[in-house]
């Protein structure tokens, strides 16, 4: 079954600005997410022949490999700068404690603009998580604003100070991969992506009839 790269994005950042769903460990959206179920039902959704069950970070890499994503090891921070492409997914994982994390990196879309989320500012950014990240201490279903006012933070699309930290590209203990999808994403792909700017503050446009989203 081959997967639309460009739904499982639009899923994904639609997911991020519904702040019904937040953080939760092992959550596949029913309403919260942990960072591979995130990724996982964004994949399943979009029609990748990926499992519709969670699958951690420790083995999410065979079955993205039988969905047909390529799996590259970037050398370093500066060697995966250049080599990742929008539509990408980032796993990293300490292999020795079976910690670990996934997102998706993204392109010149709609984010918040401020890395530390202390600001609610959003605009067009050009270089973009998309993650499910943490429950941010918030005990409650749906996402969470930093201290009451800042960006809603648990489900998010933003601005990044380093696209890796916490794993090392040297450490044996550390394993860091990006999984592309060979054909990539085309200019027209790109174009529509960017009009979803359009789209941040009109609710209709990212609501469940327009991505076709389950709750």
């Amino acid at each position: 079954m081959a997967g639309n790269l460009r739904n499982f994005v639009d899923r994904a950042m639609a997911y991020c600005w519904d702040e019904r769903h937040g953080y939760e460990m092992g959550g596949m959206g029913y309403p919260d997410f942990d960072c591979s179920g995130f990724v996982g039902r964004c994949l399943y959704e979009a029609g990748f022949n990926y499992p519709s069950y969670h699958v951690g970070t420790m083995n999410m890499k065979t079955p993205l490999q039988n969905a047909g994503f390529q799996i590259k090891y970037p050398t370093s921070l500066s060697n995966l700068n250049n080599i990742i492409k929008p539509g990408d997914i980032v796993v990293m994982n300490h292999l020795d404690w079976t910690g670990g994390h996934t997102f998706i990196y993204m392109e010149d879309v709609t984010a918040y603009t401020d890395y530390t989320a202390d600001s609610p500012s959003t605009g067009t950014v050009h270089k973009v998580k998309v993650e499910a990240a943490s429950s941010r201490g918030n005990s409650n279903p749906g996402d969470s604003r930093k201290n009451g006012t800042g960006a809603y933070w648990e489900v998010w699309c933003h601005a990044y100070w380093e696209l890796v930290t916490g794993y090392s590209f040297t450490d044996p203990n550390d394993e860091i991969y990006v999984a592309h999808w060979p054909q990539g994403l085309n200019g027209t792909d790109i174009i529509f992506l960017k009009r979803l700017r359009d789209c941040q503050f009109n609710h209709d446009a990212w609501d469940n009839k327009f991505f076709d989203i389950g709750m």
